[in-house]
């Protein structure tokens, strides 16, 4: 599966990459999300041990890129 972002173009091969990416060129997207929580769901996603940067670069990814076919 691709995952290929309509704001910049990248074209990405794993979930993996595709958030490193979001999280080094568009910090901005990750923050605006994690203002956007209520405090308790970030110390809810800590709790369970979930980074809140990856997972809000995850959530950016699923609302953002296209899924190309082979």
């Amino acid at each position: 599966m691709l995952f290929k972002f309509a704001i910049c173009g990248e074209v990405f091969f794993t979930r993996e990459s595709a958030r490193e990416h979001v999280k080094i060129k568009h910090p901005e997207k990750v923050r605006k999300i994690l203002s956007n929580l209520r405090s308790s769901s970030i110390v809810n996603l800590e709790k369970r041990g979930v980074d809140p940067e990856n997972w809000a670069a995850g959530y950016f990814i699923a609302f953002s890129q296209r899924e190309e076919s082979n």
